[in-house]
């Protein structure tokens, strides 16, 4: 039974992984102006904030997650925290901070709508054609928050390997997540679905609804992987 300590665990693991995430996202909007304001004289349209910073993001759940094992989990089992109260309150930071980093750029996105609306910027602002391919953009941060979970969770299976089983056997985990990520292709992204067409599933012809659920499944089961590769993890002091 997991004790009630997994809460301390998930507040303090999420208050790190968002100091990151503000150092992040304050760069990325940095070079975001720089765009706007001053590299934009090969362009008559600029994408929004939201579809700007997706590649990025993902890249730093990517790299989040590789951090998860040598940051935090050996901490905690020193501190006196069981694997299971350890493995329960990063999981919950994990699908707090995919939140938080859904909401952050659709929040900036909102702001630059409203002021292309309003304010004379020196190019034009497409920030609303990232929410008509998905059906608006509910719909459109579910997809976010659903890759950036699946890849902090590529990450974190990376970062238990190498810490588990050592370097050699970790390159095995690096292979296993590539097919984490061509799965992952395989269900948002539709050029990826000509190359797997041997798999029974067409995403291009899924209900995004659909694609969604299989989306979560997928999450599901990295979820269930890493908690299998946690329960006996040895402590490395």
């Amino acid at each position: 039974m997991v004790s009630q300590r997994y809460r301390r665990v998930a507040a303090a693991v999420f208050s790190d992984m968002c100091k990151w995430s503000l150092w992040f996202f304050s760069i990325l909007f940095a070079i975001h102006l720089v765009r706007v304001f001053w590299l934009n004289s090969d362009t008559d349209q600029i994408e929004g904030f939201f579809v700007f910073s997706q590649y990025s993001v993902n890249i730093f759940m990517l790299v989040v997650g590789i951090m998860t094992a040598y940051a935090f989990m050996g901490r905690h089992i020193q501190q006196g925290l069981s694997r299971r109260d350890s493995y329960a309150g990063t999981a919950i930071a994990a699908v707090g901070l995919s939140l938080f980093v859904t909401i952050v750029p659709l929040v900036i996105n909102g702001i630059q709508h409203f002021l292309a609306e309003t304010v004379a910027l020196p190019v034009t602002l497409d920030t609303a054609s990232a929410f008509e391919a998905t059906g608006g953009w509910f719909a459109a941060a579910i997809a976010l928050f659903l890759n950036v979970l699946t890849f902090y969770l590529a990450g974190w299976l990376i970062s238990i390997g190498y810490y588990r089983f050592g370097w050699i056997a970790g390159f095995g985990f690096i292979a296993l997540s590539f097919v984490v990520f061509g799965l992952n292709d395989y269900l948002w992204k539709p050029t990826t679905a000509n190359a797997m067409a041997w798999l029974p599933y067409d995403p291009l012809d899924a209900d995004f609804w659909l694609t969604a659920l299989g989306s979560s499944v997928l999450v599901l089961v990295l979820f269930l992987a890493m908690r299998v590769m946690t329960k006996r993890v040895t402590i490395k002091m």
